[in-house]
């Protein structure tokens, strides 16, 4: 099975630190709940937001792999 290749926006996310994509998650939330902002963008930012909650769980499963190898 063959990856889909990645758009900008996923390979920026991909490359942010678990800290640098927190804070960048909190702003879009706080842009969002602002609600001062038109459609398109909410979406856009929406868009961003769900790829950054995923980057988030990935770095924070890959962590807690890790945990788990050094307990073992």
């Amino acid at each position: 099975m063959t990856e889909k290749p990645l758009k900008p926006l996923e390979k920026k996310i991909a490359k942010m630190s678990f800290e640098d994509a927190m804070t960048r998650l909190e702003e879009i939330v706080e842009t969002l709940s602002s609600q001062k902002i038109n459609l398109d963008s909410m979406i856009e930012l929406h868009e961003e937001g769900t790829a950054l909650k995923e980057h988030c769980a990935k770095r924070l499963e890959e962590a807690k792999m890790k945990i788990e190898t050094i307990k073992n």
